[in-house]
């Protein structure tokens, strides 16, 4: 007898509809939330990092434009134009004993002893020309270290103002303190009064104390008094400052400085005419000599703007906020700890980070793109199987491994490689740095290869396979295909990871840190290829130097939180720039 064949009905349902339930939810609702949390999350974790760095960063502008008006106010504005000049005597004064130390070292080469070389350098035309220009600015010298003098003892003494002041209002919040019935010593307070105690003969009493027990009214009554006279003697060491009357000092013998200056002109002239009486014997070392002559005429004939600049100061021009928020962007100076003024200027260091930051690409893209590109198209599945894992294996090694291998090996190998005479020729050579620009930005190349290599792979691997087929039906060869057809297509792709390459250069920190030099100078682009050999800082770098430093709070805190939020508004840019490329390139494609 013949088994009938189960109805649909009879049949169990292949998927079964009845859903396991944990806490009322069903498997499908359970991984939706999940990942949508996970998305949540990050909205929220971004969110909070934004709050953070605007909320610690937040009151740079107003400390940073309060320390500008201070810096005007106490006629350190007024002196630092003066230093102008002095400084541009300084840069003369080190190019002519640079001539003067070339000239020593090519008579050795000439083997020449040392009594002859004495004799010939030291000559009266030498002596002339040498020690007498060294004389010519020690009167500027003096008159700028003397106005210097008197602008900072304001100042100085305006801060201290300021630093009595708080902790006079410390000390009145803990005499109110004290007033209280509840009130007790801590361990220092405890051995402060424990002390007085003692001087005054009470040693009974004073081990009576114990700290973080109440107070009496007896010994309450004492250390009020203790406190008190504390604050009256810090209240009266607070010496007011009056500006306008200390500028005074600080801008008056205008006439005496013009007197230097003038003194100055007729001095150079005397100077230079004695250049010509020296026989250098070099034709380069005469032609150095000819460069310091103009250099010289372009300082005298700055003057007269110089003291323009100076006639025209105005202690009592304001400061806007926009100057103290350019004055952060485009300052080319960051300097702390400074007994003067602290500048806080973000180029030095957002240069430095763009300098590395190309030389890492410069490297890093072809043989990233370039690898994914053969890894994907050309090697066989040996080749496929033994270049990939080692590439992706190279994120894998910590980054402090990578800085401590630049700061052994890398580096001093190219500072090595360039004192080769074979190599001589090249402008730039020998490098004197072995940490600089090329060694940390080489070693950030290696770095971002991997991400660079893993995303241009997986863009090229995306092209649709009919693609590279009907290339080959039309009878390309497979490196036509490649460049013509398979790069072309995955050009968005390959455009987004150069650019996530770009963000992961940009935002690394401990190889630029142990590699780069941390020199906070703003590179000589005037060098040619030679200033990828500088030492530079960059902006991680200075975050993870002197973070730990720094008082909480404080304009040098708020100025590191504000290189965050320059960081972190960079690294959104390049993330929302590497999308809209793909969006851009997809609509194009379709």
């Amino acid at each position: 007898m013949e088994t009938p064949s189960p109805t649909p009905q009879d049949s169990p349902p292949a998927f079964s509809k009845r859903r396991a339930l944990f806490l009322g939810q069903d498997s499908d609702s359970i991984i939706k939330t999940f990942f949508g949390s996970n998305a949540m999350v990050a909205i929220v974790v971004l969110a909070l990092i934004t709050i953070f760095l605007f909320k610690e960063g937040a009151g740079f502008i107003g400390l940073y434009h309060k320390s500008l008006e201070e810096y005007r106010v106490s006629g350190l504005e007024y002196v630092d134009i003066l230093k102008e000049q002095r400084d541009d005597y300084t840069e003369l004064s080190r190019y002519l004993n640079d001539v003067k130390a070339e000239w020593i070292n090519g008579l050795k080469a000439d083997g020449l002893s040392q009594a002859e070389i004495s004799k010939t350098v030291f000559s009266p035309e030498s002596k002339a020309l040498f020690l007498g220009y060294m004389r010519v600015g020690s009167d500027l010298k003096k008159f700028v270290k003397q106005k210097m003098d008197v602008a900072i003892e304001s100042r100085d003494q305006h801060t201290t103002n300021q630093n009595l002041n708080e902790t006079l209002v410390h000390f009145a919040t803990r005499i109110e303190n004290v007033k209280e019935s509840s009130y007790k010593l801590n361990n220092e307070d405890l051995a402060k009064f424990t002390l007085l105690l003692r001087e005054s003969d009470q040693t009974e009493r004073s081990e009576a104390i114990q700290a973080s027990a109440a107070v009496s009214d007896a010994d309450r009554a004492d250390y009020l008094t203790l406190l008190e006279a504390e604050y009256t003697t810090l209240a009266d060491s607070i010496q007011p400052v009056d500006f306008d009357t200390a500028i005074i000092e600080v801008t008056n013998e205008q006439e005496r400085y013009a007197g230097i200056l003038s003194k100055m002109d007729f001095s150079i002239y005397k100077v230079l005419q004695s250049a010509d009486t020296v026989d250098f014997n070099n034709a380069a070392l005469n032609k150095r000599i000819e460069t310091f002559k103009e250099l010289n005429e372009l300082f005298i004939d700055k003057i007269p703007t110089h003291r323009n600049k100076l006639a025209n100061w105005d202690q009592h021009e304001p400061v806007s906020n926009w100057r103290a928020l350019g004055a952060f962007l485009s300052g080319k100076n960051w300097v702390t700890a400074s007994d003067q003024q602290d500048w806080y200027g973000l180029l030095p260091l957002l240069t430095g980070s763009l300098l590395i930051s190309s030389i890492a690409l410069f490297f890093a893209v072809p043989f990233g793109v370039g690898a994914a590109i053969y890894v994907n198209q050309i090697a066989g599945p040996n080749e496929r199987n033994f270049i990939k894992p080692y590439i992706e294996f190279i994120s894998a090694i910590p980054s402090v491994v990578i800085g401590f291998f630049g700061v052994v090996v890398f580096g001093e190998a190219i500072r090595l490689l360039s004192q080769i005479d074979a190599l001589s020729w090249v402008p730039f050579f020998p490098v004197q740095e072995r940490l600089n620009a090329f060694t940390a930005g080489c070693l950030l190349a290696l770095m971002a290869i991997p991400t660079i290599f893993t995303l241009a792979e997986d863009a090229i691997n995306n092209v649709p396979r009919h693609f590279k087929e009907a290339s080959y039906a039309m009878g390309a060869t497979r490196l036509q295909t490649s460049m013509r057809i398979i790069v072309p297509t995955a050009l968005s792709g390959i455009i987004s990871a150069i650019m996530l390459g770009f963000g992961r250069v940009i935002g690394e920190t401990m190889v630029v840190l142990l590699c780069a030099g941390n020199r906070i100078k703003i590179p000589d682009f005037t060098a040619g290829p030679g200033v990828f050999f500088e030492p530079v800082h960059t902006m991680t770098g200075i975050i993870a130097q002197e973070m730990g430093e720094v008082v909480h709070g404080s304009l040098h805190y708020r100025a590191l939180f504000m290189v965050g939020i320059v960081l972190f508004f960079a690294s959104l840019l390049i993330n929302y720039g590497a999308q809209w490329v793909v969006k851009k390139y997809s609509k194009l494609g379709d």
